[in-house]
C-alpha cells in the first residue's frame, strides 16, 4: 500500500487492520471450515469493505510447498460466518477508538465452500526452499467484499503455519 493510499491526514478515511498475535495453521484447500484468517462484512453492515493489503509471515516451514490463495465466502444471501476464533480489529490510526464494520477471526465456519479470487504464492519449505518467509500483498482496493461476504487466506495442498493480517477500508455500500 501506498504511502498516498495509507495516509489518514484529515481522518475522514475509515481504515482498519487485523492480525493474528502468532502463527497458526492454515486451511487446506477449498472448506466452509476456515483456518488462519478470515475478514468478514456482516449482512446489513452497509459498508463495502475495500481491501488494501495481505500480509502473511510464515513461522514455521511447512513441510512441502504450500502456495497461499485468497479465497472467499461470496453468496450474500447465506447464513451467517460464524466467527469461532475473533481477532482484534483496530483503526489504523493506532490509539483511535472507532469500531468498524469488518469481523476478522483466525477460525470461522463459512455457510459455504469459499472460491479461489486470488492467488497470492507460496514461501519456503523444510526441504531447502529459497523464498522469502514473509509476503506482502497490496491489493490496493483490487477486491471489494459486500455485506454478507468474505475473503480468507489458505493454502492448496499443504496446511502452513503463519501469522497474517489484513488492512481495509470502509466505505459506504457500494450498489
Amino acid at each position: 500500500m501506498s504511502k498516498r493510499e495509507s495516509y489518514v491526514g484529515d481522518g475522514v478515511r475509515e481504515i482498519y487492520l487485523a492480525s493474528t498475535q502468532a502463527g497458526v495453521a492454515t486451511s487446506v484447500a477449498l472448506s466452509a471450515t476456515q483456518t488462519g484468517f478470515c475478514l468478514t462484512n456482516p449482512a446489513g453492515s452497509g459498508k463495502t469493505l475495500v481491501l488494501l493489503n495481505v500480509s502473511i509471515a510464515q513461522s514455521v516451514a511447512p513441510a512441502a510447498s504450500g502456495a497461499f490463495t485468497l479465497t472467499a465466502n461470496v453468496n450474500p444471501i447465506a447464513a451467517a460466518v460464524t466467527q469461532t476464533t475473533p481477532l482484534t480489529v483496530r483503526p489504523a490510526n493506532l490509539g483511535k477508538t472507532a469500531t468498524g464494520a469488518g469481523l476478522a477471526a483466525s477460525a470461522v465456519t463459512l455457510p459455504t465452500t469459499s472460491v479461489v479470487v486470488k492467488p497470492l504464492g507460496g514461501g519456503p519449505n523444510a526441504t531447502g526452499g529459497v523464498m522469502s518467509s514473509v509476503m506482502n500483498f497490496d491489493i490496493d482496493g483490487g477486491i471489494l467484499v459486500a455485506p454478507g461476504c468474505a475473503v480468507s487466506v489458505n493454502t492448496v495442498t499443504t496446511a502452513v503455519t503463519a501469522v497474517i493480517g489484513m488492512i481495509w477500508e470502509e466505505v459506504d455500500e457500494i450498489g
